[in-house]
């Protein structure tokens, strides 16, 4: 594990993850499609350009109240989490995240959300985490394999009933990413193995089409 010690947000941090496969991506990575590879690639023939990026209200609502969440967080698991700017995976390049707090010795992380009204009380209400959100949360373990438990918060001081509410899985919890029709159950452990394999074969594929529009395009 790699870790960069940058600023969330900052130019160095959009820089760093430019071509990675990052926790907003990871959902690619259990979808048979060329649409993750054709992003990467996008990115590596194309050099980052530091540009104003947009933020809504939400986003700027989410980092405002983040740092307010982790120490709410903190407080009822009694773990310290330290701001790490983004972690890089040892045995593949592509692979990389963002995470909202680590502990000092890189087993425990935390994922924390910011929602609206209606998302925060779906949330508490089937108390469980958001089926949006769970494959950020799978690319956590694919990162760091140190990681042995990730705790998962969503947080809305507005709520009356449970402001942060927070769950905790580990590598032998069980995930289901199919639907209700057709539950696909496998550890998370299990799910690792699949985005890994398939991030090596994105990796493989990159350098192939890498090396393809070279002999097409190159000089």
């Amino acid at each position: 594990m790699i870790k960069h010690d940058i600023i969330q947000g900052s130019a160095d941090w959009f820089e760093t993850r430019w071509g990675k496969i990052t926790g907003t991506a990871s959902k690619g990575l259990f979808v048979k499609s060329d649409t993750l590879l054709n992003e990467i690639l996008s990115m590596h023939i194309e050099d980052w350009e530091d540009e104003d990026s947009y933020t809504s209200a939400a986003m700027d609502r989410g980092n405002d109240l983040e740092p307010v969440a982790r120490l709410e967080l903190e407080s009822e698991l009694f773990i310290s989490f330290e701001q790490i700017g983004f972690i890089q995976s040892e045995t593949n390049a592509l692979l990389g995240i963002s995470p909202d707090g680590l502990s000092k010795c890189d087993t425990m992380a935390c994922e924390i959300k910011c929602p609206g009204s209606k998302k925060h009380t779906a949330t508490i209400l089937a108390n469980d985490i958001p089926s949006d959100n769970i494959h950020q949360c799978l690319h956590y373990f694919t990162v760091n394999s140190k990681l042995e438990k990730l705790y998962f918060a969503s947080f809305r001081p507005e709520n009356k009933v449970k402001p942060l509410w927070w769950k905790m899985i580990t590598r032998d919890s069980e995930i289901d990413l199919g639907t209700k029709a057709k539950p696909v159950i496998k550890t998370v452990a299990e799910w690792v193995e699949i985005a890994r394999d398939e991030a090596a074969m994105i990796s493989v594929n990159l350098d192939i089409a890498l090396n393809k529009l070279n002999e097409m395009y190159g000089k």
